[in-house]
């Protein structure tokens, strides 16, 4: 029998996440990043190919994260249904705690979509389903975001500040509970850890873990 369980959801993950002590410009450029921060493609295990890179760094003030499509995007954008538009979708757990099927405060999901014609990229965090207790959500204006189209796809930057990640001390707890989601409605899915197959969205025994490293 076939549970279309995918090979990602038997193992767990874990990848350095650099300091960045030169906070990168967010203009959308990725030319201040390079393969010291480009995270490992997971989609290997199950032998297929990643059409983005995905890249990300920390430091006192936050998290820090670029992606560079590499495909020809759609960029099928609609800010009144984010969570089913085209653009990235990020959870970060600030305690990674493996053993917990249900988030908590501690965890977080946000939305970005990249910005298209006339329209900026935007950010938002949303609720996490079936938490045992939210975090609270910030104000879309505290996301800081960029994007920038080039051929044949798109790049885009992020800033997810100190204050809008509720728990998160370097000093105390260097292991983050993290995964990705790339949305493309030609380009498809892109994860870093499980898939849709099974409840990654709410699930944070199901994410990835960013080692925070000096």
């Amino acid at each position: 029998m076939n549970l279309n369980i995918p090979k990602r959801a038997f193992f767990n993950f874990a990848a350095p996440c650099p300091y960045r002590e030169d906070v990168p410009v967010l203009d959308g450029d990725l030319k201040e990043w390079d393969d010291r921060y480009l995270l490992p493609d997971l989609t290997a295990v199950e032998e297929k190919e990643a059409y983005a890179d995905f890249y990300a760094a920390w430091n006192d003030d936050g998290l820090f994260f670029a992606v560079q499509i590499n495909g020809a995007s759609s960029l099928n954008v609609d800010s009144r249904r984010p969570q089913r538009s085209d653009g990235i979708q990020l959870w970060v757990d600030t305690r990674d705690v493996r053993n917990a099927h249900r988030g908590s405060r501690y965890c977080h999901h946000f939305v970005f979509l990249p910005g298209k014609g006339r329209t900026k990229p935007l950010g938002r965090q949303f609720r996490i389903r079936r938490a045992r207790a939210q975090a609270r959500l910030c104000d879309s204006g505290d996301l800081r975001v960029a994007s920038k189209t080039v051929k044949p796809g798109y790049q885009m930057e992020i800033h997810l500040p100190k204050a809008v990640l509720t728990g998160f001390d370097p000093d105390e707890n260097t292991r983050l509970g993290f995964t990705y989601l790339l949305r493309d409605k030609k380009l498809g899915r892109q994860y870093w850890s499980a898939n849709e197959t099974v409840p990654v969205s709410y699930d944070p025994s199901l994410w990835g873990t960013l080692e925070l490293v000096k």
